[in-house]
């Protein structure tokens, strides 16, 4: 009896330990980690300026943005967000912040998929997703496709899901 106990505490210990969600940038987990759906764009002004870094002229602090949607009264809902910053990995290096939210997927899947990002004093732009499972396949703003990134010839996966608006 006291060897079953063992067994499935030991069971339920690593079952609870590989569902970690898969951190993008943050290492891989040794398990079969849940994958979690996210948005993640990186925002840059005319000279490849980052506007996500509060150090470069004309960029946007996290209070100075704002992401939400619109409810069935017409009435603004926030969506959490947070601005993921650069990073350097083994040989990779992202060189831009980015504003990351995993909430935005999710409520992409459920309401009718027009968003607004609000930058500062700008017009807000309309965001909309489409969303393929867990996958942001495209987005689009003001009815335009955004590229994903390309300022790196890194083929990382996490580098790739990124979009880039520029201003």
């Amino acid at each position: 009896m006291k060897k079953i106990f063992i067994v499935l505490a030991i069971m339920l210990i690593v079952g609870i330990g590989c569902k970690k969600n898969l951190d993008p940038g943050g290492g891989a987990c040794a398990c079969s980690p849940a994958i979690e759906s996210y948005l993640s764009l990186s925002i840059k002004g005319t000279n490849n300026l980052d506007l996500l870094n509060v150090a470069n002229s004309g960029a946007f602090s996290k209070d100075q943005i704002q992401l939400y949607y619109k409810d069935t009264q017409g009435a603004s809902q926030p969506i959490e967000f947070q601005i993921r910053q650069s990073y350097s990995y083994g040989q990779m290096t992202y060189a831009f912040n980015q504003l990351f939210s995993s909430r935005i997927t999710l409520l992409a899947k459920n309401i009718n998929n027009k968003f607004f990002l609000k930058l500062g004093d700008r017009q807000p732009l309309e965001l909309q997703l489409k969303m393929n499972g867990n996958k942001t396949d495209q987005l689009l703003i003001d009815q335009v496709e955004v590229p994903r990134e390309t300022s790196t010839s890194n083929a990382d996966f996490y580098i790739q899901s990124i979009f880039s608006l520029k201003l």
